[in-house]
């Protein structure tokens, strides 16, 4: 047999005859599949980690010394503002349409709601607290940054007015204001000597007082005390720096969109020439005339800052 496989087509033709048994046995005898080998993988577990306690962020600002006040000026009404604190007011309920005068209540707060530009941005609050007691009265306003605003700035504006109040409405004698930011304190005030007739300024300098002269913030209120029958009135306003004089356009009435609803108010703006800045309130007819919406307008006409009222709450005990 090994003869046989000799020549070189006997070798041939025995790997081609291999070849041909080798094929047949993959195609026709049964698949046969072997064991692979199984790998166990731990099981997976999750553990919850509490986050770190963020850093506290230091907002401390170094205190500045206020200026000494002059050895005349009148010594603001603390207990006045302290006892009215624990008084608890009401919401104040809304009245006839009226544009006659009516008395201030004893204790008063007034709160709104704080935004720039013309497309109502919000960007703060503003709270404002009148006591009256003994002829006497304390009016403090105090504006705070809130929302997105105040991831820019944490400023807080703090102004007060003290003075006499009678059946002509509010006589201011001292005026303070305190503004807060990230760089410090800055403090100025302005003295009403009704008895010398002089307005005198944190500087140093003074000028003139006319009688019917009210403050940057008491004017706000003044004006519910005021007889509007003309179709203009003048208003005279001192702050810490100068006296300013103003003719107030008395407007029609209007309805105005406020968080507390729509408030019929009378609209008063301050006359102005062509291009100059200038300021509009809007007095609520059922709310004793209050102040219920402030805008002030640049010289360009875009309106900057605009207050509107979110709460009003009285007490007369």
């Amino acid at each position: 047999m090994t003869a046989a496989f000799r020549t070189t087509g006997s070798r041939i033709a025995l790997a081609i005859t291999l070849s041909l048994i080798i094929h047949a046995a993959l195609l026709w005898l049964p698949y046969i599949t072997l064991p692979q080998p199984r790998v166990e993988f731990p099981p997976l577990s999750v553990r919850l980690e509490p986050l770190p306690t963020p850093l506290k962020l230091i907002t401390e600002q170094p205190q500045h010394a206020k200026p000494a006040p002059p050895d005349d000026l009148p010594k603001p009404d603390h207990k006045l503002s302290a006892r009215s604190e624990s008084k608890s007011m009401a919401p104040m309920n809304k009245t006839m349409q009226n544009t006659a005068t009516q008395p201030f209540p004893k204790h008063l707060q007034l709160s709104f709601i704080a935004y720039q530009g013309g497309d109502g941005l919000r960007t703060g609050e503003i709270r404002q607290q009148l006591d009256i007691n003994d002829g006497r009265y304390v009016l403090r306003s105090v504006r705070e940054t809130s929302g997105l605003a105040s991831l820019r700035n944490n400023d807080r504006l703090i102004q007060t007015s003290h003075g006499n109040i009678d059946e002509h409405g509010l006589h201011p004698d001292l005026y303070e204001i305190e503004k807060i930011t990230a760089a410090g304190k800055l403090y100025r005030q302005s003295l009403l000597d009704h008895k010398s007739g002089t307005l005198r300024f944190s500087d140093g300098s003074s000028a003139a007082l006319p009688t019917d002269t009210q403050d940057s913030l008491s004017f706000m209120y003044q004006l519910s005390q005021l007889s509007i029958n003309e179709e203009f009135f003048t208003l005279r306003v001192g702050d810490t720096a100068q006296l300013r004089q103003y003719q107030i356009e008395i407007g029609p009435r209007e309805d105005v969109d406020t968080p507390i609803g729509k408030l019929r108010a009378l609209h008063l703006r301050e006359m102005h020439a062509p291009g100059s800045a200038y300021f509009e309130i809007w007095l609520g007819l059922e709310y004793r005339r209050l102040p219920v919406k402030y805008r002030e307008v640049d010289s360009s006409g875009k309106v900057t800052d605009e207050y509107v009222i979110s709460a009003i709450r009285a007490s007369d005990k």
